[in-house]
């Protein structure tokens, strides 16, 4: 009977046992603070002018299906982009506010980097969301709101508060942030997700 209960033992926590032998801190990930969130998340540090990020989306959205219990949170930086930046970290908060970033983000991603057309003003922007069913007075509307300013001031704070200086950049649970360089494939990414959102 001993045997039986060790051996289930050791079968249920393999899985746990490889993945802390294959996943390294200082290889695959970095810590980065000190304490982890109370809940799990995922967040996605990104920038609409980014072609890695655009290449990234993929991943990103097959997340939710992976590890659910997770909040996957994405925060625009503006430092990329120049000018353009700051307008498209805004773009993206009036997508939430809106409620249809599901439709925006891929949108403005395709016309930047496949059609090779990018935006050079917020008109450019509100033009974008006006043709893919948004009235213009609803954009109007929010585009310089009390809340979207607040959106967009809690992304620079939480960029700043994780030092962002590239994207894409995912940070788990708060306190780690994957080495996007070591990770080598699609799947290795989820695999390092789904180990450092056991890991607390």
């Amino acid at each position: 009977m001993k045997n039986i209960l060790f051996s289930l033992f050791v079968f249920m926590f393999a899985p746990l046992a490889m993945a802390a032998t294959e996943f390294k801190e200082g290889v695959e990930y970095t810590v980065v603070k000190e304490t982890a969130t109370s809940t799990p998340e995922v967040i996605e540090f990104f920038s609409y002018v980014c072609p890695h990020c655009y290449s990234f989306e993929p991943l990103v959205n097959g997340l939710a299906k992976r590890v659910p219990e997770a909040e996957i949170k994405k925060v625009p930086v503006g430092f990329l982009g120049r000018d353009m930046g700051p307008v498209l970290q805004k773009a993206y908060a009036a997508a939430r506010l809106l409620e249809v970033e599901d439709k925006m983000t891929p949108v403005i991603f395709e016309q930047i980097h496949r059609q090779k057309n990018m935006p050079q003003s917020m008109d450019d922007v509100k033009a974008i969301f006006v043709a893919n069913g948004v009235e213009a007075k609803t954009f109007d509307g929010v585009i310089n709101s009390f809340a979207l300013n607040g959106m967009v001031a809690q992304y620079d704070r939480t960029t700043e508060a994780f030092n962002i200086r590239g994207t894409p950049t995912i940070v788990v649970n708060g306190k780690y942030e994957l080495n996007m360089g070591e990770i080598g494939s699609e799947e290795r990414f989820y695999r390092v997700v789904e180990y450092l959102l056991s890991a607390e």
